[in-house]
This record gives structure tokens, C-alpha cells and sequence, in this order.
């Protein structure tokens, strides 16, 4: 709810052009993000269950191969030229860029840390704490910056986020956890440990990076006002793709603590996204119109057919994720990220190709294609690995 506030606010206080332009750098902020966790948040989700006594080693280790890479991955994408279109010019502004990609890097893998550790509540809570400090720094931060408010009141509550989840993981949990927990299933070694994590990059990079890539196409052939038209519907349905994503975390969590249970967990899980889901997907397609238009008639005109492809889709993605748990305990992660891959491929040709044709509409049209291929694909292996437990 916070998010959503945020960006309504931020479209009355930005003009479109500017909004496109700043979403674009989050955009690839995010990614670079992502990419610097190096697979680990499933990783953690997968193993930090059974790993007692070597928790504190395992999570150290992840954070300093990440953050590391993180750096490197930004100052490379500055080098290289990207971003020039939306990044501003001045060295302390792509200095703050790579702060930020760093501290976002921290800020992801810290939740699946929490999740593994089997205390996502603490994830709701920093979420939502950090949505509202953004919201409020939001007024104040256009004030100090016009051009990169947004930016600037994004990032600053991340700051504190990390600060104190760090300080609680390090000095209170994962030591209670390693007294309490013994390691109950022999961790990968280092070799199964690359597989596994080539495995699950590799479907990052076709899942995740899909949405970064479509931006910047959106940005050159369109420009930074139908990016704006194009991310505010996207971000809509991400957020509720995100919260289906969630639910499913904690099935890998709980399935990895109890496996005798696994037939139960799963039960449960696809109660909670039925009750989530379906509901939600039927709202928002109904109310599209007026949801848009508190971020501006603009919005709401450009954006709502968008808006209700990729809500409509989000049925078919979700099975996908539904199955990744699967994939993951059975430890054939390959398997899906082929699959994923194949999908994703027909999914970025089909943009690239009607979006001279259909603007953004093209991005929901290449979505819905995509969900229904995906639902084709691993629906019926779902079902198949369901019927095993």
C-alpha cells in the first residue's frame, strides 16, 4: 500500500518525463542488484534451514562475494556507457549510483537471510517500515534535489534497513539459530553449490533482467513518458506478483524444515495464493481505470489496458514459481531454467517486434503469450510433482 502511495504522490509532484526518467534508474539499479546476489537469496531459502552451525560462516561469505561483485557490476555499467540517457552526469550522483546498487544488494539478501532463518515476519516489518520512510522523505527530498528526489527518498531508508537487520541477523539470530539447530542435511559442496547457483543466474537473467531490458527499449523507441505510462501498471502488478512470491518462499523454508510435511506445506501454500490471487487479479482488472488515475488521467488512459494483461498473467508466472520449490528441494534447478529460458526468449522477441505497432500494449500482449506458455510448461509437471509427496 506504502509503495503505491509513494508513486501516486511522486506523479503529482514529478512531471512524466521525469518520473520515466528516474524509473528508469531504479530500473537499473534493481538490476544490478539483482544480479550481484549471485543466486544466493534462493540459496539461503534452500539451505540456511539445515545449516546450524555453519550459518554465520555460510551468510558472511555470501555477503562479501556480493556486495563485491555488486561494485564491480556498477562502476563496469557506468564505464561502459550505459544509462546515459536517464543517469545524471556528475560523478557524485553516479557515485551515490553505486552506493546504491551495494546497499540494495545488502537490503535483498537480508530478507531471504531473515526468511531462511524462519523469521519472515521480520521482512513484513522492515518492508513496510522502510515504504513509509520513503513516502515521508518524499516532500523533503524534492526540495533538496528536483531531478533526483525520488531517487534520493527511495534509497536513504535502505541505509537504516541494513543497520539494523544486520545488527539483529549478526548479534541475535543467526547465533541462536546455530546453538538451536544442527545441521540436519549435508550442506552442497562447493561444486553442487556452483551448479545449483549457475542454474538459478541463469533464470535470473531471464526472468528478472526481462523487465530492465523491456525499460530501456521502452526508453529508446518510446521515451521517458510512455516509460512512465509503462512502469506505474508494471509496478502495480509486480508488487502483487512479489507478495504470490513471498507465500512461496516460506513453502521452500518450511518444506526444507520438514520435509515429512511437505504434502501439508504445500496444501497451504496453494490455499494462500488461490485466496490471494484470483481475488486480486479480479479487483484490479475491474478498478484499472480508477487506480491509475490517482497517479494522473495520463496514466489511466495510456495504462490500463497494460494493467490488466499483466494482472492476468501473473496466473501463469505463478505456477512457475510454485514449481521453483520443487526444483529446488529435488535440486534440479536446470531443468526449470531451461524451460524458464525458452519462455522468456519467445517473450522478449514478441516486445521487441509489435512494440513499433502496439506501444506499451505490446508488453502485455508479450506477457500474457509468455504466462500461457508458461502454464503449459509447468502446470502439468506441478501437478505430476504434487501427486509424489
Amino acid at each position: 500500500m506504502f509503495g503505491i502511495v509513494f508513486w501516486i504522490v511522486a506523479a503529482r509532484l514529478f512531471t512524466p518525463t521525469e518520473l520515466g526518467r528516474t524509473t528508469a534508474e531504479i530500473a537499473a539499479m534493481l538490476l544490478l542488484a539483482t544480479l550481484a546476489q549471485l543466486s544466493f537469496g534462493s540459496i539461503f531459502e534452500r539451505f540456511l534451514p539445515v545449516a546450524g552451525e555453519f550459518t554465520y560462516p555460510f551468510v558472511k561469505r555470501a555477503y562479501l562475494m556480493c556486495t563485491a561483485f555488486g561494485l564491480v557490476l556498477a562502476i563496469g555499467y557506468l564505464a561502459l556507457g550505459f544509462g546515459r540517457s536517464f543517469l545524471p552526469p556528475s560523478f557524485g550522483w553516479k557515485l551515490l549510483f553505486v552506493a546504491a546498487v551495494v546497499m540494495w544488494t545488502v537490503f535483498a539478501l537480508q530478507d531471504s537471510v531473515l526468511i531462511g532463518l524462519r523469521v519472515s515476519r521480520w521482512v513484513a516489518v522492515e518492508n513496510i517500515a522502510v515504504s513509509a520512510v520513503k513516502l515521508a522523505l518524499l516532500p523533503v527530498t524534492i526540495i533538496i534535489t528536483a531531478t533526483e528526489g525520488i531517487f534520493v527518498a527511495w534509497m536513504v531508508p535502505v541505509i537504516g534497513a541494513i543497520v539494523g537487520v544486520s545488527w539483529y541477523l549478526f548479534r541475535r539470530r543467526i547465533p541462536e539459530h546455530a546453538s538451536t539447530n544442527l545441521s540436519t542435511e549435508k550442506l552442497p559442496s562447493t561444486r553442487d553449490l556452483i551448479v545449483l547457483a549457475s542454474a538459478q543466474y541463469a533464470s535470473l537473467l531471464s526472468s528478472v533482467f526481462l523487465p530492465s531490458i523491456v525499460t530501456l527499449i521502452v526508453i529508446q523507441r518510446l521515451g521517458p513518458v510512455a516509460n512512465a505510462h509503462y512502469y506505474l501498471p508494471a509496478m502495480i502488478a509486480t508488487n502483487l506478483g512479489l507478495f504470490c512470491w513471498g507465500i512461496v518462499r516460506s513453502f521452500l523454508v518450511e518444506a526444507t524444515s520438514e520435509p515429512e510435511e511437505l504434502r501439508r506445506h504445500a496444501n497451504s501454500t496453494i490455499r494462500a495464493l488461490v485466496i490471494v490471487l484470483f481475488p486480486s487479479v479480479l479487483l484490479g482488472c475491474i478498478f484499472a481505470p480508477t487506480i491509475l488515475r490517482l497517479f494522473g488521467g495520463s496514466y489511466a488512459a495510456q495504462g490500463t489496458a497494460l494493467m490488466r494483461m499483466l494482472l492476468i498473467s501473473l496466473v501463469g508466472s505463478t505456477v512457475m514459481v510454485f514449481y521453483s520449490t520443487f526444483a529446488w528441494l529435488d535440486q534440479r534447478v536446470w531443468w526449470m531454467t531451461l524451460r524458464n529460458v525458452v519462455s522468456s526468449v519467445i517473450y522478449l522477441v514478441m516486445v521487441y517486434l509489435l512494440i513499433g505497432h502496439l506501444g506499451i500494449n505490446a508488453i502485455g500482449v508479450a506477457t500474457l503469450v509468455y504466462s500461457a506458455t508458461t502454464m503449459a510448461v509447468f502446470l502439468p509437471i506441478s501437478i505430476r510433482r504434487y501427486l509424489r509427496t
